[in-house]
C-alpha cells in the first residue's frame, strides 16, 4: 500500500464515521418516537427480529450495512439492545443469501443518496425534511467512505501475496481461521473474502477443510465494521458490536471443533450434490457451509440472547445518562387498569421517574458547562426525548384509565393528573432551554463568565435541584412536610431570582461584565425561575390529593387532541 492508499483509508474511515452519527442524530430527531412504536413492535421478540435482519440482509446484501444501521437506530435511542440481538443474528443469514437474491450493491450508488440528501437541504421546507434530507444524506458518506477504504485496500484482494497467505494458513485450522478474520477486517467484506476462498477451493490450491477454517474466520472479521460504526457512539451501541463479535465467535468455536471432529465437513458434504473429496461441484459446498454456519449457530443462541446481552453489558458498563436512553415505561402495566386506583398509583411512580430524567438532564447541563464537556451535552437530547415518550406513555394510560373506570374520583384525578405531567414535560423543555443558553449561547460569545456570575448561575441552579430532589421525594407519599418545603424553597428561588437580575443588570451599566454575556445569564436565571413555577404547580395539584372539584373539560380536550397529534 502506498502514502496515497494509506491516506485515503482514513480519510474513507472518517466520512463512514460522519456518515454515522449524522444519520443516528437526525434519526433520533426526525423518527425517534414513531420508529420505535414500529420497530418494537416487528422486532418484540429475538425471532422477529431475526426475521428483520435476515428479511433487511438480504435485500441489501451485507450484514455490515445492516449492523451499522442497527447501531444507528440503538445509539438514537429507537431499539434496544433486546431487540438488536434478534436483527444480529438475521443479518448473518441474510448476508450468506447474496447470490440467490437480487444483485443490489448500494456502494455502487452511495453517490445518489448523497445527490438527493443535498437536494433536500437546498429545497428544505420544514424542520423534518431537514432531517431526513441529513439522514439521506449521511447514509450515503458512510457507504462512500467503505467504498473509499475499501478501495485503498483493493490491492490486497487481487493481491498473488494475500492470496499465497491464505493458502498457506489453511493447513492449520487456528491459522486459517486467524488468517480469515485479519484479512476480512483489512478489506472490510466477509463477501469478498469468501469469493477468494472459492477461487482458491475450485483451483485446488486449499483443501475443503481448510476453505471451512477460512470462512468461519471471515465471519468474525467482519464485525469489525461495526466496531468501526460504533467508535464515537454511546456504550449501547459498543455493546451491540460486542454481541455481534461474541455471536461470531462463539459459532466459530463451535463449528470449527465440529469440522475438526469431521462431522461438520461430512453434513456439507452429505446435503450437497458431488463429493467433495473428489472435487466435485467445490463452490457449491462451500456456499453451503457458509448458510448452514450461520443458520445453525443462530438456531443454537436464539435461545440464549438475553445472555448474550447480559454478558455485554457486564464487559462494557453503561453512563448514567444512557440509562434512560430508551424512555420506556416501567409501571404502566395495562393488566391493572380495571383497578383505577393501583393504576393511579403506577402512573405516580412513573410521574417520579419523568421527575428523575429532569433532574438528570439539569444536573448534566450544568456539569457540561462546569467541566466544558460537549460529550455530556451530547446526551442531552437523548434525556429529552426519553421524558417526552414517557409523558406520551402516560398520558395514553390516563386516558385507557379513564375509558375503563366508573370511580367518581378517579375521573376527577385524571385531568389534574394530565396537567402535572405536562408540567413535568415542560420542565424538561425548560431545562433544555437552559443547556442551549449555558452550553451554547454563551460559549458563542467568547467573552469569559466572571466569578460573579458563574456564582449567580450556580446558587440558582442549587436550588433548583433541590427543589427537584424534594418533588421526587413527595411524589413517593405526598406527605405534607414536602408540600411546606417545596412552597418555601419556590418563595426562596423567586427572590433570589429578582436579587441576581438586579445585580446582573448592575453589572452591564456599570460595565463590569460583557453586555451579551450578561444577557445570557439573565435568561439562563429566568428560565431557572420558570422551572421552578412547573415543580411548585405539581405540589398544588398534589395537595389537593390530584382532585378537581369538577372534570376540566378544556384541560382534556388539550391533552387527548396533543396526544393524537403525537
Amino acid at each position: 500500500m502506498t502514502f496515497i492508499d494509506v491516506l485515503n483509508l482514513v480519510g474513507g474511515l472518517s466520512l463512514f464515521l460522519y456518515g454515522i452519527s449524522m444519520m443516528s442524530d437526525n434519526l433520533q430527531a426526525a423518527a425517534g418516537n414513531k420508529m420505535r412504536q414500529i420497530l418494537k413492535s416487528i422486532t418484540g421478540t429475538p425471532f422477529k427480529g431475526m426475521l428483520v435482519g435476515l428479511g433487511v440482509t438480504a435485500i441489501i446484501q451485507s450484514s455490515s450495512a445492516t449492523t451499522v444501521m442497527l447501531i444507528g437506530m440503538v445509539n438514537a435511542g429507537i431499539m434496544s439492545l433486546q431487540q438488536a440481538v434478534g436483527v444480529i443474528m438475521g443479518a448473518n443469514i441474510g448476508t450468506t443469501v447474496t447470490a440467490q437474491l437480487i444483485a443490489f450493491n448500494i456502494g455502487d450508488i452511495a453517490y445518489l443518496f448523497v445527490t438527493l440528501g443535498m437536494l433536500g437541504l437546498f429545497f428544505k421546507k420544514s424542520r423534518a425534511m431537514e432531517h431526513w434530507s441529513l439522514i439521506i444524506l449521511g447514509f450515503g458518506l458512510l457507504f462512500v467512505g467503505l467504498n473509499v477504504m475499501s478501495n485503498s485496500v483493493i490491492d490486497l484482494k487481487n493481491s498473488v501475496f494475500a492470496r499465497n497467505i491464505l493458502a498457506q494458513a489453511a493447513d492449520y485450522p487456528l491459522l486459517a481461521i486467524f488468517a480469515g478474520m485479519i484479512f476480512t477486517m483489512i478489506i472490510q467484506s466477509s463477501s469478498a473474502t469468501v469469493g477468494i476462498v472459492l477461487v482458491l477451493a475450485n483451483t485446488n490450491l486449499i483443501s475443503f477443510d481448510g476453505a471451512l477454517y477460512l470462512v468461519f474466520g471471515s465471519n468474525i472479521g467482519t464485525t469489525i465494521t461495526a466496531w468501526l460504526a460504533a467508535l464515537t457512539s454511546s456504550s449501547t451501541s459498543k455493546r451491540v458490536a460486542l454481541i455481534h463479535t461474541l455471536f461470531n465467535i462463539i459459532g466459530t468455536i463451535i463449528f470449527a471443533t465440529l469440522t475438526y471432529l469431521g462431522y461438520f465437513n461430512k453434513l456439507i458434504d452429505l446435503i450437497t450434490p458431488g463429493n467433495v473429496y473428489a472435487h466435485q461441484n467445490v463452490a457449491r459446498h462451500i456456499a453451503n457451509a457458509h448458510t448452514c454456519f450461520n443458520l445453525c449457530n443462530t438456531l443454537i443462541l436464539l435461545p440464549f440472547s438475553g445472555i448474550l446481552v447480559k454478558i455485554a453489558q457486564k464487559l462494557i458498563p453503561q453512563g448514567p445518562e444512557e440509562t434512560i436512553s430508551m424512555g420506556e415505561p416501567k409501571y404502566l402495566d395495562y393488566h391493572l387498569i380495571d383497578d383505577s386506583y393501583l393504576a393511579i398509583e403506577q402512573c405516580l411512580k412513573e410521574m417520579r421517574e419523568m421527575l428523575r430524567l429532569v433532574r438528570l438532564e439539569l444536573r448534566t447541563t450544568y456539569e457540561a458547562f462546569k467541566d466544558k464537556n460537549y460529550k455530556k451535552q451530547e446526551s442531552i437530547s437523548r434525556i429529552e426525548s426519553a421524558i417526552d415518550n414517557l409523558q406520551k406513555e402516560i398520558t395514553k394510560y390516563l386516558i385507557a384509565v379513564n375509558e375503563r373506570t366508573n370511580a367518581e374520583i378517579i375521573i376527577k384525578k385524571i385531568p389534574a393528573l394530565l396537567h402535572t405531567v405536562n408540567d413535568i414535560e415542560k420542565a424538561g423543555d425548560l431545562t433544555e432551554e437552559a443547556n442551549y443558553i449555558l452550553n451554547e449561547l454563551i460559549p458563542s460569545r467568547n467573552n469569559n463568565l466572571t466569578d460573579d456570575l458563574k456564582k449567580m448561575i450556580y446558587d440558582l441552579y442549587r436550588k433548583v435541584m433541590d427543589m427537584l430532589e424534594l418533588c421526587i421525594e413527595y411524589l413517593e407519599e405526598l406527605k405534607p412536610i414536602y408540600t411546606y418545603k417545596i412552597i418555601e424553597l419556590e418563595g426562596r428561588i423567586n427572590e433570589t431570582h429578582s436579587s441576581l437580575r438586579e445585580q446582573i443588570m448592575d453589572c452591564i451599566q456599570n460595565g463590569i461584565c460583557n453586555p451579551v454575556t450578561g444577557l445570557h445569564t439573565i435568561d439562563f436565571i429566568d428560565t431557572m425561575e420558570r422551572i421552578a413555577d412547573k415543580l411548585k404547580n405539581l405540589v398544588k395539584a398534589g395537595s389537593h390529593d390530584f382532585t378537581y372539584n369538577h372534570l376540566n373539560d378544556k384541560l382534556w380536550d388539550i391533552n387527548k387532541a396533543e396526544l393524537d397529534d403525537n
